[in-house]
């Protein structure tokens, strides 16, 4: 086994998961800030908004819909994390190549 592909692996599965985890336990308010500055980047399309409730509901209401959704999406990181960790993992263990896209 290619061993460049094992610890690509093992640092991007690290990765995406520490990012997971980070977003989904609000780590040192991460996700917050993360929502905020997302939301003031984004500013500009509140003068046209693409769904007809945004404008209605109150900045703090919105701010922890978009917070609950980015914790949501870090549980979804971590666990893609996991799972590429376990692939290579295993793929390390039975000695049989890494799968590919080819």
């Amino acid at each position: 086994m290619e061993t460049w592909r094992f610890v690509a692996g093992v640092m991007m599965s690290l990765t995406i998961g520490l990012i997971g985890v980070a977003l989904t336990t609000n780590f040192h308010g991460v996700t917050e800030w993360h929502v905020r500055r997302s939301m003031t980047t984004a500013s500009v399309l509140r003068r046209v908004p693409p769904w007809r409730w945004l404008p209605h509901v109150p900045h703090e209401e919105r701010l922890a819909r978009f917070i609950l959704l980015e914790r949501l999406l870090g549980v979804a990181f971590a666990v893609v994390g996991v799972t590429i960790l376990v692939t290579v993992g295993y793929s390390f263990l039975t000695g049989q190549p890494i799968p590919s896209s080819r």
